[in-house]
């Protein structure tokens, strides 16, 4: 929960309960630690831990010391009490039972000698086991990194679901980063979720670091991601919002590449012996098809439900999944097929039914110079240039009707005039049709 509480604390040596607490609750007045601050607590209840303090030290992951009264004091781990030549034995069954029930014991030593120990209290959130078994699921392997007591961290893994061979407890903050460390050596990708200032250089070193929104400024500066309601659930809620990003991100390359890789041939004529032909309208039709496909692609991520209580599904791993996750792009792929293929048979049977025109150029004249098309009904033109010169087929007045072709090359023209008339066709390249390329296009009702 992030909210330490000191419920009891158990003397040796002599010492009154409300005396060692003083003198603990003194010392850590100058600490910054959320378990001085529990101890500082629970004194304050009894308007204790007001001596004056000298000499104090603080050492990262181990506890604090310094001078109480006029007594040397040292708070914390049995590891500190051990380095200052202090004895933890006659403690050391309580503090098992203490670690067994998922708590922790801070040991406290006055005058060189044991003077008891404190007994604090952290429920786990009650939405971390899940966040556990999400990130399981999704083929993360989790582990558990701290500073307690082994026997604490083995109870509160067993709690959450966390393997006790991937619990490493009684970490200092330098051995945390090295076990971060050790990770990536090994060729893993690192996510380091913390709270409190002894995890800042672990979180700095994880190629994520993750942090809690309800703990220490120093570590949520150090993280690239901070979860600002602290619910544990949001650590695999933004790991599969980051999958899905990404998988998006792979279907829209894979769609440019293989749409380009597929329509460019085919825009450059690769299907001209089958008879089939893009036209320009087709290819500009296309063209923003596949931005409006990987756009549209994209904005599906707007969907995605990143609360952390969110109801989510591992995903599945494997060509089919890829499928299933990519069945826009293939439904959007199924429909250009579809559309294509139904404006080829459209084109197609439009010219079906057209009036087919031929026309030669050639010696700077058309053959035939004059034709004939009905009113409202669709014409085909093949304009075939046989001289060394370039040549169009235009009709004065008329927009888009207009067949150009350079020495040797046919040229496909289809239109349709709606009022009948007698219309001017000339060679629009200057001097030609003053030569004579001129002839005529009569439209009959």
């Amino acid at each position: 929960m992030g909210r330490p509480t000191a419920s009891s604390i158990e003397p040796v040596g002599g010492w009154s309960g409300a005396e060692l607490l003083d003198l603990a609750a003194s010392l850590e007045t100058a600490s910054e630690h959320p378990l001085g601050a529990a101890i500082v607590a629970l004194a304050r209840l009894d308007e204790l831990g007001f001596r004056p303090v000298a000499e104090f030290t603080a050492t990262a992951g181990l506890g604090v010391e310094g001078v109480v009264g006029g007594r040397p004091v040292v708070v914390g781990a049995a590891r500190l009490l051990r380095d200052r030549g202090i004895d933890p034995s006659a403690l050391l069954d309580r503090a098992d039972a203490i670690a067994a029930d998922g708590r922790t014991a801070v040991w406290i030593g006055v005058d060189g000698e044991l003077a008891g120990i404190v007994e604090i209290s952290d429920p786990v959130k009650p939405e971390a086991r899940r966040a556990v078994a999400e990130l399981q699921s999704a083929g993360i392997d989790v582990w558990l990194v701290t500073g307690d007591q082994a026997g604490t961290a083995a109870a509160v893994a067993a709690q959450v679901g966390i393997a006790s061979e991937r619990v490493r407890a009684e970490v200092l903050p330098a051995e945390k980063e090295a076990a971060v460390a050790a990770l990536q050596e090994g060729g893993r990708v690192v996510a380091m979720v913390g709270d409190g200032i002894n995890d800042a250089p672990a979180l700095a070193r994880a190629d994520v670091g993750i942090a809690i929104g309800s703990g220490a400024d120093v570590a949520i500066e150090a993280a690239g991601l901070t979860l600002v309601g602290g619910d544990p659930r949001g650590v695999p809620a933004a790991i599969a919002l980051s999958r899905a990003t990404m998988a998006v991100v792979r279907e829209n390359l894979f769609w440019a590449f293989a749409y380009n890789v597929i329509l460019i041939p085919v825009a450059m004529g690769i299907l001209v012996p089958l008879g089939i032909t893009l036209s320009p309208a087709l290819a500009a039709a296309a063209m923003a098809l596949s931005s409006v496909a990987v756009v549209t692609n994209s904005l599906r991520l707007r969907s995605f439900d990143a609360r952390p209580d969110a109801a989510r599904r591992a995903p599945g791993r494997g060509p089919i999944a890829r499928l299933r996750r990519g069945w826009y792009l293939a439904a959007v792929a199924a429909a250009s097929l579809t559309l294509a293929g139904g404006v080829i048979a459209a084109d197609r049977a439009i010219d079906r039914g057209a009036v087919n025109l031929e026309v030669r150029a050639r010696d700077l004249r058309f053959g035939p110079a004059d034709l004939t098309v009905p009113a409202g009904a669709f014409a085909v033109l093949r304009f075939t240039n046989d001289d060394s010169v370039f040549h169009d087929w235009l009709v004065e007045g008329l927009a888009n009707v207009d067949a150009g072709a350079r020495p040797g090359q046919i040229q496909r023209l289809r239109f349709r005039i709606d009022t009948p008339g007698t219309y001017r066709v000339v060679c629009s390249v200057e001097g030609h049709a003053a030569a004579g390329m001129v002839g005529s296009l009569v439209v009959t009702r």
